[in-house]
């Protein structure tokens, strides 16, 4: 018996030898610090006072940033109810540009007009105002390109006019690079222009003899009815709540807005 045991014991030992010398030849680890693509910036606990039943009412304009050299994908989200509901608005500047069709991008004309428009970034239907810089005679229009832009130009689409979500998916623009151009940090998107009202007939085509006079996009913008929204790399999206208080709301609300 003792002459067994010594050979099972043999046996075992010559395994975890064979075992030790053949399981790996190194090892390596890795450390990662781990950073938030998304941030906010603003004020984040907004409180707006007394208001009424039936008013609507303004918040502070709050920036999404994307610090990532990628871009990220957000969804906007609320727990408002019929009482107090919430659509978000962003800011869009419009300025003069050199016209030049042999020029891939236009340039601002130096000390040109501007204008600064208001649009909905969610909701129910797209709208857009001038809120400064409203000239007399001119309108707003979401321009769709065409793939061959300058040999075969667009469209133009009155805003109230627009159905669904901005960009269209058959604009060009949701295919072209504009940051790889260098020209926006906004890469793909919907153009909004301002133009005048005789530069452009009921069937929506532009006379570009007068595009001298446009107040064209200087970024790219998005509207979704979902509330999605691409924030290109190191880019950012500001949205201001605006919160429609129903006729017979009373007492304190508070709605919390999410982005995922």
């Amino acid at each position: 018996m003792n002459k067994k045991f010594m050979f099972i014991s043999l046996g075992i030992i010559a395994m975890l030898s064979v075992v030790a010398a053949v399981g790996y030849y190194a090892m390596f680890s890795v450390t990662l610090n781990v950073n938030s693509a998304i941030t906010t910036d603003g004020d984040l606990e907004q409180a707006l006072g007394e208001v009424y039943s039936g008013e609507v009412v303004r918040g502070s304009e709050i920036e999404i940033s994307n610090q990532a050299p990628s871009s990220r994908v957000i969804t906007l989200s609320d727990d408002s109810d019929e009482d107090v509901s919430v659509v978000y608005k962003g800011i869009l500047n419009l300025a003069q540009k050199n016209v030049d069709f042999n020029a891939d991008v236009w340039t601002l004309v130096e000390g040109g007009e501007t204008a600064i428009v208001e649009y909905s970034l969610n909701g129910d239907k797209f709208t857009a105002e001038v809120v400064e810089g409203a000239k007399e005679g001119y309108v707003l229009v979401y321009y769709k390109d065409n793939s061959d832009r300058f040999n075969s130009p667009a469209k133009a689409i009155g805003v109230s006019g627009v159905s669904g979500n901005l960009p269209y998916e058959d604009d060009a623009n949701v295919e072209n690079d504009y940051c790889a151009s260098g020209e926006y940090s906004t890469c793909a998107g919907a153009k909004i222009w301002y133009i005048s009202e005789t530069a452009v007939d009921s069937e929506g085509n532009i006379d570009w003899t007068q595009a001298s006079s446009f107040l064209f996009e200087t970024e790219l913008i998005q509207y979704n009815t979902e509330s999605e929204f691409t924030i290109y790399a190191e880019s950012s999206l500001d949205v201001t709540p605006v919160y429609t208080v129903s006729d017979y709301a009373e007492g304190e609300y508070t709605v919390t807005t999410t982005v995922a």
